[in-house]
């Protein structure tokens, strides 16, 4: 018992809040209440432990991303809204952040069980013992209000030994030490998004909404296997081509045609990210400035630095080009699509893509000026979003 509370005491100490704006808050044992009441007060804060994405159409384009939302003692399962499942894409949300859930619903449904495996016997007439009850919150808006890194280093442990080396050198940039890790490695990592999850709370009463849709079924069908693990999933998985070419793609050297979307990252999320530098992402964004080409201590010696401006932070975010620095040249204002661009943690998060990113083969493009012609991509709302930033500026000058 002494060890839990230790264990308490040290991931309370590890709490970072998300922004300068959020006030101090502390978890709270809640979920009991909210099988009770079948109701979340909002306001809740929950620390998220786990997360999962499952296909819910055949084509794969359709997900559905579930939370295991902790309170210290228990856990419950969330399904997010169509809307918030970009933040789980950006890192925003991710395992080991806390987040204050502000509109939620309380909802049960039915999932294949395959057999038996706890408290199964109200027996006999009628109970069939291959489908379970299940419960989770249906979440509408959530917003995150901080980080929990004891947690985050726990999970991390768990997502490979090696790469966790890697990043424990904050202050040491990968390159400059002339340490490369393998792709697989990294894919690995930024793929394999499956921690430990704690003790489900599955146990309520009868009587609730029995509206859920075949996708939120099919949902949890395929999510039955991790709150249950001795029981495999009543349905087969999808089949797993379909999926994988319809699903955004995270990782440059999978981006083989261009009108399939990537996983974008916005630029606030670059200091949250799993990883403080080395982390691939992908970013649309516009161009603010643009230096010349000018010397530099990594290899080829010459760099360009460019200054980034999205609509999710104020912050205007440091690029430093060491790839073909002389023909990396958007024009200022334009819209520009960085793909596989590494985090690094200069400047409060930043942005490098090094010349070892051109890889053996010579590499393939990796920047795109207003890309009009990928129709996933929406330059026309950051450009329009853009335009209104500088109209605003220029009205406060003429003030």
């Amino acid at each position: 018992m002494s060890d839990d509370n230790d264990n308490n005491h040290a991931i309370a100490a590890s709490v970072r809040p998300a922004a300068p704006g959020q006030p101090p808050f502390t978890l709270v044992p809640l979920i009991s209440d909210i099988l009770r009441t079948r109701y979340c007060i909002p306001g809740s804060i929950f620390l998220v432990e786990g997360i999962q994405a499952a296909p819910v159409s055949k084509s794969g384009r359709w997900q559905a991303i579930q939370l295991l939302l902790g309170d210290g003692d228990l856990c419950i399962q969330a399904l997010l809204g169509g809307p918030l499942q970009r933040f789980v894409e950006t890192a925003e949300i991710s395992v080991g952040c806390y987040v204050r859930v502000e509109q939620s619903e309380f909802r049960r449904t039915t999932v294949g069980g395959g057999g038996g495996g706890g408290g199964g016997g109200s027996g006999g007439g009628g109970g069939d013992e291959s489908h379970r009850d299940m419960v989770y919150l249906a979440v509408e808006d959530l917003v995150t209000v901080g980080w929990n890194d004891a947690y985050r280093a726990m999970w991390q442990a768990q997502t490979g030994q090696q790469l966790e080396e890697l990043a424990a050198e904050h202050d040491l940039d990968l390159e400059e030490a002339g340490l490369e890790y393998a792709e697989g490695e990294a894919e690995r990592s930024q793929m394999d998004m499956r921690p430990e999850p704690s003790k489900p709370a599955n146990d309520v009463d009868d009587h609730e909404d029995d509206d859920d849709d075949d996708s939120v079924q099919d949902a949890f069908d395929a999510f039955d296997a991790l709150t249950f693990p001795p029981k495999p999933p009543r349905h087969p998985p999808p089949s797993k081509p379909a999926t994988a070419q319809q699903q955004p793609i995270a990782l440059p050297q999978d981006w083989h045609n261009h009108q399939t979307p990537l996983k974008l990252t916005t630029l606030r999320s670059i200091p949250h990210l799993p990883y403080p530098q080395n982390w691939s992402c992908n970013v649309l964004a516009i161009v603010v400035s643009l230096s010349p080409v000018e010397p530099s201590y990594l290899p080829p010696h010459r760099q360009r630095t460019a200054r980034l401006a999205d609509p999710s932070t104020s912050k205007r975010v440091h690029l430093t080009v060491f790839l073909d620095p002389e023909e990396f040249e958007p024009r200022v204002g334009s819209s520009v699509l960085l793909v596989g661009v590494k985090n690094h943690h200069f400047d409060g998060g930043s942005l490098k893509k090094y010349a070892s990113d051109k890889g053996k083969k010579g590499g393939s493009r990796w920047w795109f000026e207003d890309p009009w012609e990928l129709g996933w991509c929406d330059v026309d709302g950051i450009k329009r979003w853009w335009a209104e930033v500088q109209s605003s500026t220029s009205s406060l000058a003429q003030e």
